[in-house]
């Protein structure tokens, strides 16, 4: 293959990659260039096509009609360079190379280490890096390769991939409950002391249903609300309060006993949980972990 071939096929990515992050400055921090450089790679490639692929606005870029085409037929060519590498994998039968996974704190901790067990103990030249916070993570900045979020699904151009239904309810600490009395009916609810997220409608909102089809709602006073799940989880264990929490992320505060589920008989609509990824067509390795986490999901019964 000539230089000139070379060069053009790494305009290609770039332009593309442009394309994907929605700006050069973008494109620039995915790829680990400079906005300049990268501006120069695109004008290059205008100029030796002599055509215009995008028009530039200072908020935005959009593509020209040459420049969809373009678009098209360079996402099918890194797309084919992307299948050659898989085929060396799958023949191999092995999983290797960098991936990274950004989740909430309390995911990112004993649930995504269970998930995640079989794959990484049997493909020992695969490396991740687990970006763990409450707050969303760009992907594209942070060169994610997947997300795990839980909630409402925000619209936008990543792909989504469903993992589960999860559940939450209102937890307390034994101490809490010894010096304050446990909650029998919902209507002792607002007699207690309340802890909230904040930030989150989705771990705020208080809607219980008894299987005898009997519903309670509640909207606490919070004495303090925090914006981490992991701190909010960690002053109930204090004994401050009670708090509504993701049944998934404290299942073994539960089981060791720092955490009581206060009425059990009860029931608080659930949340989806769910993955983005950037691109439809993802990479063997990033087609692997995502099939163990949706096993994982799927099949991991809260109790």
């Amino acid at each position: 293959m000539a230089i000139s071939d070379l060069n053009r096929l790494k305009q290609i990515a770039i332009f593309c990659q442009v394309i994907d992050s929605g700006s050069m400055r973008a494109a620039a921090e995915a790829l680990k260039m400079t906005p300049p450089a990268i501006s120069q790679y695109i004008k290059q490639l205008e100029q030796e096509l002599g055509l215009s692929l995008i028009h530039r606005s200072t908020r935005r870029i959009s593509l020209s009609e040459a420049g969809e085409r373009y678009y098209q037929h360079g996402k099918r060519m890194l797309i084919a360079a992307g299948d050659a590498e898989d085929a060396v994998h799958e023949v191999k039968n092995t999983l290797e190379g960098d991936l990274r996974i950004s989740a909430p704190v309390g995911l990112a901790s004993q649930p995504l280490a269970k998930a995640l067990k079989e794959i990484l103990n049997n493909n020992p030249g695969l490396r991740l890096t687990v970006l763990a916070s409450d707050q969303e993570i760009n992907l594209v900045n942070e060169q994610i390769d997947i997300a795990i979020r839980a909630g409402k699904p925000k619209e936008s151009n990543f792909i989504f991939h469903p993992l589960r239904e999860a559940t939450k309810h209102i937890y307390a600490s034994p101490d809490y409950l010894q010096r304050m009395g446990t909650p029998v009916v919902p209507e002792d609810l607002p007699n207690h002391a309340w802890l909230g997220f904040l930030g989150q409608g989705d771990f705020s909102e208080l809607q219980l249903t008894h299987p005898s089809n009997r519903r309670y709602s509640y909207e606490p006073e919070y004495q303090l609300r925090l914006n981490s799940l992991s701190s909010l989880t960690g002053h109930v264990q204090e004994g401050l309060g009670l708090a509504v929490l993701p049944e998934l992320e404290i299942q073994h505060l539960v089981h060791s006993g720092e955490l009581i589920k206060v009425l059990p008989d009860w029931k608080m609509v659930s949340i989806p949980l769910y993955a983005l990824t950037i691109d439809r067509k993802q990479s063997y390795k990033v087609q692997a972990v995502l099939k163990a986490l949706k096993t994982f999901f799927s099949t991991h019964q809260e109790q």
